[in-house]
């Protein structure tokens, strides 16, 4: 094998891409993984299967590190809303947390790459008529003026 066919080649092994939504008043987080049919377990978490569009964080010129996130409403939609929810008016104080892990099934006892952002306060959590956009960003809300 040449040194290019090597890099071309995708590796074999399974790949998972897990986003976790925590807030001390949601109860138990709420735990995704993208693009997979049934429940993952990493690290003993179940995280629910669903098809995700997801824009990680980028080493780029912004200094603010973005995550986007869009699942599908009729999927874990109404869960989320459920859960959001629960959040009392005083409880907004305290941001929702995002942690992003990139899995690969040869270890799964550390992620390949992870980010703890929180949902942003501008863009934040949006419903749209079919999917439910989420971006979050790595300021944290509570120490902005």
């Amino acid at each position: 094998m040449t040194p290019e066919e090597f890099w071309a080649t995708k590796s074999t092994l399974a790949e998972y891409l897990t986003v976790t939504f925590e807030h001390p008043e949601m109860g138990a987080p709420i735990r995704l993984v993208a693009d997979q049919f049934s429940p993952v377990v990493i690290l003993g978490n179940e995280y629910t299967p669903a098809p995700m569009a997801i824009t990680p964080p980028e080493q780029t010129n912004d200094p603010i590190a973005k995550l986007r996130v869009s699942f599908p409403r009729a999927v874990v939609g109404r869960e989320f809303k459920r859960r959001l929810k629960q959040i009392s008016i005083g409880g907004r104080l305290t941001p929702i947390s995002v942690t992003y892990a990139h899995w690969i099934a040869a270890d799964l006892t550390v992620p390949a790459s992870s980010w703890s952002l929180y949902v942003d306060r501008e863009a934040g959590i949006v419903f749209g008529p079919d999917s439910v956009q989420v971006t979050a960003t790595d300021d944290n809300p509570l120490r902005l003026n």
